[in-house]
């Protein structure tokens, strides 16, 4: 039977749990896709992420305290690599690219995901893809162009803005690759969201380190971080979008097959354009949702077949 509507597959309940956290990890990073705009209109970005990435590691460390966990360094130090890329990186580059583009394609690239994870998967790790992989990356990859040639040529969007958001993707798509890796390993979903946050805080504050020696930075750090945690958009940062979401991810690759972890992936462009739209009035034509859904069919058939092609038992 196919698996989207394998009941025995989706009802039980070890992989419905991964199911279900996957697809709310989704709503709330899309969210802080769309929250990035306004963050970083209040503060610049690497002010902004040090401080999101530091409270969100101290917040989870006190939960995990509070609950009486048992930490596995193992896991914890295993995250701390795999955070340095995702989200270190990756989250701090795209806030950056928020400052110069569109939120709309931001998400765009954000949506391409499960087409490249695969083809890195290959590159680096020998593994097969689905020959239909092919045909739908031209697609995607057609309709991306589209998209931001058309918002480009509006104003709406930047290249320079495009080029670091792609960036943030690339070190996002690493991070996964090594990240299914060691969830599969460790197999501690809330050990490695620790870690995960701890490494995106390390990084993303070497960065901001870096920004206070070459900026002449005159505003007192202390006054900003008060602002800044009474900043609504900034709270959601923190708690949604990085202490609930990253343990739901890292949860959902511990419970589900890589490919329905990147299968949802799909949903962040038609999220985001719902999130931007409503929430930044940022202008969506006709032509951009037409080329939306061109994005989603190419992204959508090799994903599909290879879900079909997978063992549930």
């Amino acid at each position: 039977m196919f698996p989207l509507i394998s009941s025995r597959y989706l009802l039980d309940k070890s992989t419905l749990v991964g199911h279900v956290s996957q697809i709310l990890s989704i709503i709330f990073w899309t969210g802080g896709l769309v929250a990035m705009k306004p963050a970083s209109t209040f503060a610049h970005p690497l002010i902004v992420v040090p401080a999101q990435m530091i409270l969100g590691t101290i917040i989870l460390f006190i939960f995990g305290l509070l609950i009486q966990w048992k930490f596995n360094y193992s896991s914890f130090f295993a995250g701390i690599g795999f955070g340095a890329l995702a989200p270190g990186l990756a989250f701090t580059l795209n806030m950056i690219a928020a400052t110069k583009t569109d939120i709309l394609t931001i998400t765009i690239l954000w949506g391409l995901i499960p087409l490249l994870s695969p083809l890195l998967g290959r590159l680096f790790l020998s593994e097969p893809i689905v020959p239909s992989l092919y045909l739908g990356a031209c697609i995607a990859v057609l309709g991306t162009y589209w998209l931001v040639t058309m918002r480009t040529s509006t104003g709406v969007s930047s290249p320079l803005g495009n080029m670091i958001a792609a960036a943030g993707v690339f070190c996002s798509l690493s991070g996964h690759i090594l990240g299914r890796g060691l969830n599969r390993k460790y197999l501690k979903p809330l050990d490695m969201a620790l870690g995960q946050i701890a490494g995106a805080a390390i990084v993303s504050s070497l960065m901001g380190f870096g920004y206070f020696l070459y900026v002449d930075f005159k505003e007192s750090i202390f006054d900003l971080m008060g602002d800044l945690v009474t900043f609504p958009t900034f709270l959601y940062l923190v708690i949604f979008a990085t202490v609930i979401n990253f343990p739901l991810y890292n949860l959902a690759l511990s419970k589900i097959p890589v490919a329905w972890v990147s299968l949802y992936t799909v949903f962040v462009p038609p999220i985001g354009a719902l999130f931007s739209y409503y929430f930044l009035s940022e202008p969506i034509s006709q032509q951009d949702i037409i080329a939306i859904f061109i994005i989603l069919s190419g992204v959508l058939i090799p994903s599909i077949q290879k879900i079909r092609r997978e063992k549930f038992d």
